[in-house]
């Protein structure tokens, strides 16, 4: 059963604006912790705390820059995606 954003306000006795903000920054609050958990798997899985760390061992050549492209780009998109949320979180706030 679907419910609209004006009911759930009068249901909770908040204004509908409030509403749509607190779930704005709730959802976003989420994809940060979803976004985090992502690129701690990837950090873990090469022993690095940064990106930046993650780059120097592959400079180091400590390891492959083939074997870990996939993940390095996917870390970097991971990386700028979460700033990008922070920023606008901190806009909300």
């Amino acid at each position: 059963m679907a419910i609209s954003l004006e009911e759930a306000a009068t249901m909770l006795h908040m204004k509908k604006e409030t509403l749509m903000g607190e779930g704005l920054k709730a959802y976003l609050k989420e994809r940060v912790r979803g976004l985090k958990v992502e690129i701690a798997a990837i950090y873990l899985r090469y022993g690095v705390s940064s990106i930046g760390e993650l780059d120097e061992k592959i400079n180091r050549g400590e390891l492959s820059e083939s074997d870990t492209f996939d993940d390095f780009t996917r870390l970097d998109y991971l990386e700028g995606r979460k700033d990008k949320i922070r920023h606008i979180l901190e806009k909300l706030m």
